[in-house]
């Protein structure tokens, strides 16, 4: 069965649709706390990169799977996959069919190494922004390999932004690096920002209150006065607490949003991948205990968890290893800036606890994900370097979730090397989330991302060719076919609900300006295979067919398709031309 399921704007109609699944050969390739998570009836693997190394920092070599123990929540786990692998750089080639769009790359073997760079523009103060460009400068031109895969991003108020590809040139990253420009607005300014309206360095009011009056003899009337102007400064500290604070939510959202988007990207390469995230912090804390969000002053952030959680999900099932560095340097936050009129005396202390929560972020964030932190020093390329380094070589491990065990919420790793000497790095843990408790919020938030990001999504390898361009029922439109292909190994079969195909296919049209053509459109795949097609599918494929209904102009149309049962998304843009 067929069905609209996004406003149809340029579609063809949904009976050409529904006559349009074809056989196609290729080969290629909100959470409620308290309710248990239905797992689909696909095995959950967990999987482990883990690091070791000597106490030199030198990477282990030749170690058995009996080497090591993995425990979840103090249990230990039976290893199920084991893999010692050592990764090579290799040149990403896409399909030389100019009439061709994928979201894969051909021929990547799993031992191939990626690292992505983020410069974080939202969290970063505009000083601080030109220092990481420096820093990153040094690094491509000294320390980046001739051949090794590097992606460069930037993420901004306005979302994550690509300033240059996969490359293995790095003199190409440095050309693109030169053109990025910082952003002067910072979204999540420091306390001295609430003390500039405010005039008070701290909200709890331990400094810059009204000094008492020099003269006695003004009697009530100052007192009136003295009163007035002490509830318009609480009414002003209240206000810029509450602009703070909404300003804060609006950077952790941009952040996590930010990240998903990349990990979103990286879902299908396979491997352990590098994400080095360059920025001043994080905008948020986050508990060492249930790793969930702190509070922010006055805001829970209780509806922003779902999105945490979720982002989560999606960097562990990506294999990404997070590497923060702060950008920022060697500080010394002790001392207020000139812009401090009255720092007062708790100036100091409050700074320096602020500094260490932000350096505590940045080491939870790491370890969560098998990463490294790096702040307070002036020498960043370090932890460009490192990054890379690490993925050479490590050791997949892979344990088989025990589905008895349902109930949602962090559950925490350990790996063990039953070798003296040795330290090991991998991520400490994460995220059993129930993403049915809201399926319809999940799958419209997929689609809208995967369609509104610049990065395709790669946990479903999709293929886009244009057809014919035939004239249409409107004059004015032309009628432009296509094929949409999945790989023969998508997985999009469940076999266990009597093989059951559910996936939404949208597209969007955007001018060459990036201007909007129309709403979203598409249709969703609701059918159920005889085991004839069920055998020919897996062999050889599933192609989609359509048409779109568009004006003559030069486009890029971004499709879109999503597996209602595991929620894995591929997007794929293509430019099209229509005279």
């Amino acid at each position: 069965m067929m069905t609209h399921s996004w406003p149809s704007l340029c579609f063809t109609s949904g009976a050409i649709l529904a006559g349009s699944i074809l056989l196609f050969g290729r080969s290629s390739e909100k959470t409620d706390e308290n309710s248990p998570v239905k797992f689909t009836a696909r095995t959950e693997l967990v999987l482990i990169p883990a690091i070791v190394t000597d106490k030199s920092g030198d990477h282990i070599t030749g170690l058995k799977q009996e080497d090591f123990t993995v425990l979840e929540n103090g249990a230990e786990q039976k290893i199920g996959t084991f893999e010692e692998i050592r990764s090579e750089p290799h040149q990403f080639v896409r399909p030389a069919d100019a009439n061709e769009f994928s979201n894969f790359v051909e021929g990547a073997p799993s031992t191939s190494r990626i690292t992505v760079i983020v410069l974080d523009f939202i969290n970063t103060p505009f000083m601080a922004q030109a220092d990481a460009r420096k820093e990153l400068l040094k690094y491509l031109t000294q320390s980046v390999d001739v051949g090794e895969p590097t992606a460069l991003y930037t993420l901004t108020r306005t979302g994550i932004q690509v300033v240059h590809d996969f490359t293995t040139d790095p003199r190409v990253l440095v050309a693109a690096l030169h053109e990025v420009k910082g952003d002067t607005y910072q979204m999540v300014d420091s306390d001295e920002t609430v003390e500039a309206i405010t005039g008070t360095a701290s909200p709890d009011g331990s400094s810059g209150a009204p000094s008492k009056s020099s003269s006695s003899s003004k009697g009530a009337g100052n007192a009136a006065v003295q009163s007035e102007a002490a509830r318009l400064k609480t009414m002003l500290e209240d206000s810029a607490l509450n602009f703070k604070s909404f300003e804060q939510r609006l950077a952790i959202t941009y952040t996590l949003d930010g990240m998903q988007q990349v990990a979103q990207a990286l879902a299908g390469f396979r491997g352990r991948k590098s994400l080095i995230w360059a920025s001043g912090g994080f905008p948020f804390n986050v508990s060492d205990n249930s790793m969930h969000l702190a509070p922010a002053g006055r805001d829970t952030l209780s509806d922003v968890l779902p999105l945490y959680e979720h982002t989560w999900q999606l960097l562990n099932d990506a294999q990404i290893s997070l590497y923060p560095v702060d950008v920022k340097g060697l500080e010394t936050v002790t001392v207020a800036s000139a812009s401090i009129r009255n720092p007062g005396k708790h100036y100091g202390q409050h700074a320096m606890w602020k500094q260490l929560d932000t350096e505590a972020t940045l080491e939870t964030f790491a370890a969560m994900t098998g990463g490294r932190a790096y702040y307070n020093s002036n020498d960043l390329v370090k932890g460009f370097r490192d990054a890379v380094k690490d993925s050479s070589q490590y050791y997949m491990l892979g344990y088989y979730l025990d589905q008895s065990k349902t109930k949602p919420g962090w559950r925490k790793l350990t790996v063990k090397v039953k070798r003296e000497h040795t330290q090991v790095r991998a991520r400490n843990g994460f995220f059993l989330t129930n993403a049915t408790t809201d399926p319809e919020s999940s799958r419209h938030n997929d689609i809208s991302s995967a369609l509104e990001s610049p990065l395709d999504y790669t946990s479903l390898a999709l293929v886009e060719r244009w057809g014919k361009i035939d004239a249409a029922k409107d004059p004015s439109q032309k009628r432009v076919f296509y094929q949409l292909h999945l790989s023969p190994d998508a997985g999009v079969v469940n076999e266990a609900d009597n093989n059951h195909v559910l996936l939404d296919v949208v597209a969007l049209a955007y001018t060459r300006e990036g201007k909007r053509v129309g709403e979203p459109v598409g249709q969703k795949v609701d059918v159920h295979l005889n085991a004839a097609k069920l055998a020919v599918i897996q062999n050889q494929g599933l192609a989609f067919v359509d048409a779109l209904n568009m004006i003559p102009g030069e486009y890029t149309v971004r499709f879109v398709v999503r597996d209602e049962f595991t929620g894995r998304t591929g997007s794929v843009a293509a430019p099209l031309k229509v005279e």
